[in-house]
């Protein structure tokens, strides 16, 4: 079959709607290539197996909750029509032309677990009285090694190498691992997002993904507004907090308003450290960036402006304004009600206006959302409890009880 009759089948695709359906699919979805040496077949990691790991961890990556960025990528074991068809052809190169010549070259990646070193390990027994030796074999021993090649649109045609961590290692940490790398070629944001919350989660030393994380400003563009920059240093600034490093979280937060102005979570974080530093008329001006005019504010997501209220009213509270920081409590409720965080704070407002039997009711309430707690690891409110007393130490929360 030539690429003229290929390019003719493709054309006739297109007239019953199919290319274009492929296209759409295609232009932002990944997908697997498998090749695995005989004897990793052997230990049951057949190609099929690699893939089935490879996707599910992709998946669960790109999977980690945002309110600021969508995956950039999907990851998907099951090919399009045009795909499939080119390699029952065998006809790929002339596919990738012609979908080159309608600009569109969809997410390729080819992943190959290969032996790099094999040896056997044996036990020499000295077999009296004849003095001979034998030597048995009780075990092999493996080095292996994942190569990820593919291409990208945005990042070009790109070759990953990945070693197993030692010689125990087991396949699964190998094809996990170049999962996690292949997201950060193709989506780094949500790939060091779920590295900073599952160490985190853990309790674990946030060095790794600090560095991982200072490797990818450091290949940003130097323009003086970027919206990828300024998502990367925003999240340098929650590292900070993590660390209980305020100054360097507030040079993180405003680099990040000034890469990108339009960009509201810089500013939300910022007036989450001014309440931290009891500067609050402060962070008040900084949170109203957001979320005034209240007609036409800086973001339509109900709940990153129910954040700022949110904010808003516990900097009001620290002032004793406890009727005005009812109204923006009144507001977050209205605009998130599923929010377990806003009803924590209103109970705290109340507690202090001297309304214990209000208090309570915000507390039932903040528990039956329970069910809806979420952490997000990009918003210092949605990770991070604030507390009245500025000077205790920032930890990541894990759910409301801790506030009880």
């Amino acid at each position: 079959m030539v690429p003229t009759t290929l390019m003719a089948i493709y054309a006739l695709l297109a007239a019953f709607g199919l290319v274009v359906t492929d296209t759409y699919v295609n232009a932002d979805t990944m997908y697997l290539d498998t090749t695995v040496a005989t004897a990793v077949a052997e230990e049951s990691y057949e190609a099929s197996v690699v893939n089935d790991i490879f996707i599910s961890e992709v998946k669960k990556i790109t999977k980690t909750p945002s309110l600021i960025a969508a995956p950039l990528i999907q990851s998907s074991k099951t090919k399009p029509i045009s795909t499939a068809f080119a390699q029952f052809a065998n006809m790929e190169p002339a596919l990738e032309a012609i979908q080159s010549l309608l600009g569109v070259i969809p997410p390729k990646m080819t992943t190959s677990l290969i032996i790099e070193d094999e040896k056997q390990r044996v036990q020499i027994v000295e077999n009296a009285p004849d003095g001979r030796v034998a030597e048995y074999v009780i075990g092999d021993e493996m080095t292996l090694k994942l190569v990820l090649t593919g291409y990208d649109p945005n990042s070009g045609y790109f070759d990953i190498q990945i070693k197993a961590h030692s010689a125990d290692d087991d396949f699964d940490h190998l094809i996990r691992d170049a999962a996690f790398r292949a997201v950060l070629q193709l989506d780094p944001y949500l790939a060091l997002l779920y590295d900073l919350n599952k160490h985190a989660a853990s309790g674990e030393d946030l060095a790794p993904t600090s560095a991982l994380l200072e490797k990818e400003i450091a290949i940003q563009p130097e323009t003086l507004v970027h919206a990828s920059r300024a998502l990367l240093e925003n999240m340098r600034g929650i590292l900070a907090l993590l660390a209980n490093n305020t100054a360097v979280a507030r040079a993180d937060f405003e680099a990040a308003i000034g890469s990108n102005p339009k960009q509201p979570v810089g500013y939300l974080n910022l007036a989450f450290l001014e309440v931290h530093e009891d500067r609050y008329q402060k962070a008040i001006e900084t949170v109203e960036k957001v979320i005034y005019p209240s007609y036409w504010p800086m973001t339509s997501d109900p709940i990153l402006l129910a954040t700022g209220y949110i904010i808003k009213g516990v900097a009001e509270t620290e002032m004793e304004q406890y009727q005005t920081a009812e109204t923006s409590f009144q507001k977050a409720a209205t605009l998130h009600p599923q929010s377990s965080e806003v009803f924590v704070y209103w109970a705290r407002m109340l507690r202090r206006a001297g309304r214990p039997a209000e208090a309570e009711q915000r507390l039932r309430q903040a528990r039956e959302n329970t069910a809806f707690f979420e952490n997000f690891p990009e918003m210092a409110l949605m990770y991070i409890w604030l507390t009245e007393e500025g000077e205790k130490p920032m930890v990541r929360r894990t759910s409301i009880a801790e506030t009880l």
